[in-house]
């Protein structure tokens, strides 16, 4: 069902699906940074609570000292710093419930109210003090429920911290605040016993206990409290403060105070001052845990700003991937389109049966796809291709490699077409190969070119054999002709000596030394015409081997070939060796390019009926020039003078194929180049070996 989906609703679901997830996990990100926003915030509104209920407890511990010295003195030593403390008291209780008010955590609002229950009594408390209803014992024990009401509070808030340095803080916050509340009871207590004067074994184990349990307290503040924390308080009770009060307490215990003048009052204040050093540590203690909170929220609000951002940008990118992705689905639908279209496409199994075709290959070959897919691939086999390509073939793609190479296919109606196919293998997830693509390029227009171009080569190469032909026919008629002119001279001596010797020999004149000399002279004409022979039949012996040679002894042998043409003809030849150099080429064609040259500047010459012919050789290195002085060449005819049966002789019979067949010779034997121009004196022909124009 979902291979029948289009490209775009393939693309569409999983893309959909991945920003669901992006959504999803971006939310929950961007709810957790935010509850933890919530959460130190909370946190941290507890802390500021739990400030102003250690405020409240100094306040209220000082309050309970100063009603304990009220209680046990006569006089007004306590009355007046009593009612002043009662007011910042209040002004602390009033901060107390005002920030209450506006706490937001309602279960933790809830816990506090019930604390704070007991604060509600205390006006009909200090109503009981002021008319002495109360004894100091129920004082403290009063003073202490309120007190320890308010400490239960900071170790609920320490509790409810989920940030292990701050609950440490808090912890070793609220044990300097227990060790604050035992300190205060004993500072009542002391203010008890100096004030009556009398000190007996319950009050004593009472009071040695409130020492005890300070020492406790220290120990786990110490437990809890941090270097930085623990660095401060050693700081702080270093002072002689906490000396004097210690031997204060050590007098008091063992009763020593009976015998020097210590008042309630003197211990109250060093007590008080004791307790102040002691708050001025929880001071301390609060501010470095809310400035530990603040930057905790710092941190949580920045990155909750950096999630939000991230997810934002996140969502966009996608949202930009997806845009872009549905364009590139876009493309590639078209191009699948283009190439189904254009592209001769197949995919088989593994044994060769059409699994896919595209709508180039149902065009070319004939066949519809419901024709072809699930048939095998031999359906477009042509009976020209050898099998044993095809065994290659299969050889090569079920080893995993690809194969290229031209095939020739049968069309439905019986035609044929040529295709460059290249064939690979396709694998599936686990790595082994389920299935062949290929992909195949028309080139039956190409395959016929070749084909016409090879019929026509033959054609060429039939005419090319013809033309030689008939040029070696045209140069052994210019070669008997020379014969004739070389054998005219000593067949006219042997005539001569002949018919002296028969002459002689008729009227008995001929003696032994003139037989001789006349048969001299024979023999030596004889060998003359022997030597022009073996010349003439060297010069066309058929040497298809490449040999050794320069154009000084190709120019030499020539010469000796058509030097007496040249004479009898009144040609001058002149030859120039600018520098001579060796080089491998096929001699004797060489040798019949350069006799075809000097024997068309002869023609030129008689032609033009030149008085004072000359025909220059010019060797240079690799390069030989033939150069006369007829006129030249006209520039109408120029580049018509190397084409076949083209020919310029009027007077005689040309047959056109010289030049051609020279051309011929040197550029496609001896890979060099044949060229002509008009000098000042007239046409002049360059052999150049090893400067075959491509």
């Amino acid at each position: 069902m979902f291979k029948d989906l289009s490209v775009k609703t393939k693309l569409l679901i999983p893309t959909f699906s991945l920003i669901v997830i992006l959504l999803f996990l971006g939310s929950m990100i961007i709810v957790f940074s935010y509850t933890k926003i919530v959460s130190l915030g909370a946190l941290n509104e507890k802390i500021l609570f739990g400030n102003i209920i250690s405020d409240t407890l100094h306040s209220l511990q000082k309050e309970r000292g100063l009603s304990t010295g009220f209680l046990t003195n006569i006089d007004d030593t306590f009355t007046q710093e009593l009612l002043l403390q009662r007011k910042k008291s209040d002004k602390n209780i009033e901060r107390l419930f005002d920030f209450l008010t506006r706490v937001k955590c309602k279960s933790f609002k809830e816990k506090v109210e019930k604390e704070l229950l007991f604060l509600k009594n205390l006006q009909l408390i200090r109503k009981n003090i002021d008319n002495h209803h109360l004894t100091y014992n129920d004082v403290i024990k009063r003073y202490l429920i309120m007190n320890r009401s308010l400490l239960s509070i900071i170790v609920y808030i320490a509790k409810s911290s989920h940030i292990p340095n701050i609950t440490e803080n808090i912890l070793a916050y609220s044990h300097l605040l227990y060790l604050k509340e035992n300190l205060g009871l004993e500072r009542a207590k002391g203010v008890v016993i100096l004030s009556k004067g009398e000190l007996t074994p319950d009050i004593l184990i009472n009071f040695t206990n409130l020492i005890a349990v300070q020492n406790q307290h220290e120990q786990l503040f110490f437990e809890y409290a941090s270097e930085e924390i623990l660095q401060y308080y050693n700081a702080i009770v270093r002072i002689t403060l906490f000396k004097d009060v210690k031997i204060l307490e050590q007098e008091l215990i063992k009763k020593e105070f009976l015998h020097e003048n210590i008042s309630a009052k003197y211990w109250y204040n060093l007590m008080t001052d004791k307790l102040d050093a002691l708050d001025s540590i929880a001071k301390y203690i609060k501010a470095r845990t809310t400035l530990k909170i603040d930057k905790k929220i710092e941190e949580a609000q920045r990155l909750f700003v950096l999630v939000v951002f991230l997810t934002i940008v996140s969502l966009l990118i996608f949202i930009y991937m997806i845009i872009i992705f549905l364009r590139l689905a876009k493309e590639e639908q078209r191009l699948r389109v283009v190439m189904d279209k254009y592209i001769i496409s197949s995919v088989t199994d593994t044994k060769g049966k059409i699994l896919d075709v595209s709508e180039a290959f149902c065009k070319i070959s004939g066949y519809t796809k419901e024709e072809l897919i699930g048939q095998p691939h031999k359906i477009v086999r042509h009976p020209d291709m050898s099998p044993t390509i095809f065994k290659e073939l299969w050889s090569k793609i079920q080893k995993g490699d690809s194969w290229s190479g031209k095939v020739k296919n049968r069309k439905k109606d019986g035609g044929f077409y040529w295709v460059y196919a290249n064939i690979e293998p396709l694998y599936n997830t686990k790595g082994i190969i389920d299935s062949y693509i290929s992909i195949r390029l028309d080139i039956t227009e190409n395959e016929l070119l070749l084909l016409k171009i090879l019929e026509e080569e033959k054609k060429n190469k039939l005419q090319e054999n013809f033309m030689q032909k008939q040029q070696r026919l045209a140069q052994m008629g210019e070669m008997i002709s020379m014969i004739a002119h070389q054998w005219r001279q000593p067949l006219s001596a042997i005539t001569a000596a002949t018919g002296s010797l028969t002459l002689k020999a008729k009227r008995n004149k001929l003696d032994m030394s003139t037989a001789v000399e006349l048969s001299e002279r024979i023999k030596e004409f004889s060998l003359h015409l022997s030597s022009t022979i073996d010349d003439f039949r060297n010069f066309f012996k058929s040497n298809k081997v490449k040999t050794t040679t320069d154009f000084q002894k190709i120019v030499e042998s020539v010469i000796s070939i058509v030097e007496a043409s040249l004479k009898k003809n009144k040609i001058t030849l002149c030859t120039k060796y600018k520098n001579i150099q060796e080089f491998v080429t096929y001699e004797n064609e060489l040798k019949q390019v350069l006799l075809n040259l000097i024997k068309n500047a002869e023609d030129a010459l008689l032609e033009e009926g030149v008085k004072e012919g000359i025909i220059y050789l010019t060797i240079d290195g690799m390069k030989l020039s033939v150069e006369d002085n007829a006129g030249g060449i006209p520039e109408s005819i120029t580049e018509k003078i190397f084409e076949p049966y083209f020919s310029t002789k009027m007077k005689k019979d040309g047959t056109g194929l010289g030049l051609y067949m020279s051309k011929l010779i040197i550029e496609d034997h001896c890979e060099g180049q044949l060229s002509v121009k008009n000098s000042i004196n007239g046409a002049e022909f360059t052999i150049s070996l090893g400067e075959k124009d491509d």
